[in-house]
């Protein structure tokens, strides 16, 4: 097999239970807390950080996260919008804020370890490409010549997704979101097979979602959030579990045996194959 080809060839039928959510009004995403303190007390040693967490609001959506990282990136601010994105990612987990120190200082102890310049530098590249030439060029780089430590597709999504969409959380160009629960759905009630990790896969979910929100008048990001709406089995706000903690729980980024000891594998992960 061909790891640089999709063995998705064609785009298959929008699922009935979609497209009905995809005609249906829908609820916007309940902003949630997180743990600021936990936050505060792994990533207040980088430069600019603490300014940023100082004033974020105490709870986060998809609408406040959007417009909050494209102002730190005008600014240059790039580390302060990817924990923004990585905040919003974890949602209310408690180990959020330790893997993304680890991430940005590259070290597998962070506390009181500077940002390191090579993942900076990777992080600036990934904006520049994604904004240049589009979803699939940032997934290709942070995939391949730009991947950094720690931060695997489910979550370079993620920070994809806001990096494109430019302070607009429906933007037609913004990068949807790829994780092991959306991968899931898919094979399971559209019948497609979209591995993770392979960047012409990630086009054809892209292919699938564009041509599921042309028939019904919605961007692909649009499709991809109602897509989590039926994983969750609801269309009104969140209550108790918020959509970052069901993602959360089923896309921890890959940690080297070396930093530190990976959480138990999920059914789902040995499904998938997940990194």
């Amino acid at each position: 097999m061909d790891r640089y080809r999709s063995d998705v060839d064609s785009v298959s039928p929008i699922p009935v239970d979609l497209e009905h959510q995809l005609r249906s009004p829908l609820a916007p995403q309940k902003a949630f807390r997180y743990p600021i303190v936990r936050w505060s007390k792994w990533l207040n040693d980088l430069d600019g950080i603490d300014e940023v967490l100082a004033t974020l609001p105490a709870a986060l959506d998809r609408s406040i996260a959007a417009e909050r990282i494209d102002v730190l990136l005008d600014d240059d601010k790039t580390a302060a919008a990817f924990v923004v994105a990585m905040i919003w990612g974890h949602g209310s987990s408690g180990y959020g804020p330790f893997r993304t120190a680890r991430i940005l200082t590259g070290t597998a102890d962070p506390a009181g370890e500077p940002l390191s310049p090579n993942v900076l530098e990777e992080l600036k590249r990934s904006v520049d490409i994604a904004h240049d030439g589009g979803a699939v060029s940032g997934y290709r780089y942070l995939n391949n010549d730009g991947k950094i430590t720690g931060l695997g597709p489910a979550f370079f999504t993620k920070w994809l997704y806001f990096v494109t969409a430019r302070g607009n959380p429906t933007s037609p160009d913004a990068a949807p979101v790829l994780d092991a629960l959306v991968i899931e759905w898919l094979r399971r009630h559209a019948h497609v097979r979209i591995r993770s990790g392979r960047t012409a896969d990630y086009s054809a979910y892209i292919d699938h979602l564009a041509a599921w929100g042309t028939a019904t008048d919605h961007t692909p990001v649009e499709v991809e959030e109602r897509i989590f709406r039926l994983i969750r089995n609801d269309g009104t706000p969140h209550d108790s579990t918020t959509e970052n903690d069901e993602r959360t729980n089923h896309d921890q980024p890959h940690t080297p045996a070396r930093m530190a000891p990976r959480p138990e594998r999920t059914r789902t992960d040995q499904i998938l194959g997940r990194e």
